[in-house]
This record gives C-alpha cells, sequence and structure tokens, in this order.
C-alpha cells in the first residue's frame, strides 16, 4: 500500500473512530457492572460540511485557502515552501537521506510546519516534491 496524504487521513480518522467506539464501550461495561440496568450512550451526529469546502469527484472534501492577493500558494514557513527548503536540506548535506533526517534537518535551520505531524506530511509529499528523487528505499537526493 502506497502512504500518501488521504490515506494517513483515513487512518487517522479510522483510529478515532476506534478510540470513540473504545470509549464508549468502557462507560456501557462500567454501567453494566454498577447497575443491573445498562445505559446505552449514542453518539454525536456527524455535522455536515462548511460552505468552504469544496468536493471533488471521487475525492475527499479539501479545504479551500482564502485568496488574498496570492496566487493561491501560501508559505507555511518564514523560509518559504516545502519543496526549496528540502532540496537545500539534501544538497547541503550531499548524500541520500531518509525522511527522518531531511525533517530534522529542517526543523535545525528554522523551517516550520504548520501540520501537528510534520513527519507524516513530509512523507506523504517528498514523492512529489520538485527538485527530489527518490535514490533507494526511503533514501531521498536532490536531482
Amino acid at each position: 500500500m502506497k502512504l500518501t496524504s488521504i490515506n494517513l487521513c483515513k487512518a487517522a480518522e479510522i483510529q478515532e473512530k476506534i478510540e470513540k467506539l473504545q470509549a464508549s464501550l468502557d462507560a456501557l461495561l462500567a454501567n453494566t457492572n454498577s447497575n443491573k440496568t445498562p445505559t446505552v450512550t449514542v453518539s454525536e451526529p456527524v455535522a455536515e460540511p462548511e460552505p468552504s469546502i469544496r468536493r471533488r469527484r471521487g475525492r475527499r472534501p479539501t479545504l479551500v485557502a482564502p485568496m488574498s492577493g496570492s496566487r493561491g500558494r501560501r508559505s507555511t514557513s518564514p523560509r518559504g515552501l516545502l519543496a526549496p527548503a528540502v532540496v537545500n536540506v539534501l544538497k547541503t548535506k550531499g548524500s541520500p537521506m531518509t525522511v527522518a533526517e531531511i525533517l530534522d534537518d529542517l526543523l535545525a535551520s528554522g523551517y516550520k510546519f504548520t501540520l501537528p505531524e510534520p513527519k507524516k506530511n513530509l512523507f506523504a509529499r517528498i514523492y512529489q516534491l520538485k527538485g527530489v528523487k527518490q535514490v533507494g528505499p526511503g533514501r531521498f537526493a536532490a536531482k
């Protein structure tokens, strides 16, 4: 199975559902052990998507960034976009690197990620970054 951002998002959603179900089961079992009549809790209804979400055919909804006089891209770091930052790290090192090594060097150089799990984000995006090529299993170098 190829790791993509869509697959990682699906996995995170499934994990969240599992944790909610486990919590509901624990609460149900606690009520069953303490009372003779078990009580069942109903989960929260699923919220409708906000109007700022566009749907694509066959894909998950994506959030649309507000256009503020730019071309639609926004920098996630004071140092610029991700692709040039990764290429710079790879050129500085001069030898193939793993995603973890690239991430460590990016963070050390001051690059800031807006997402809570930067390693997953970098791992999902590195295959499509311009100027980066895969030179072995899990190893990348600058083109």
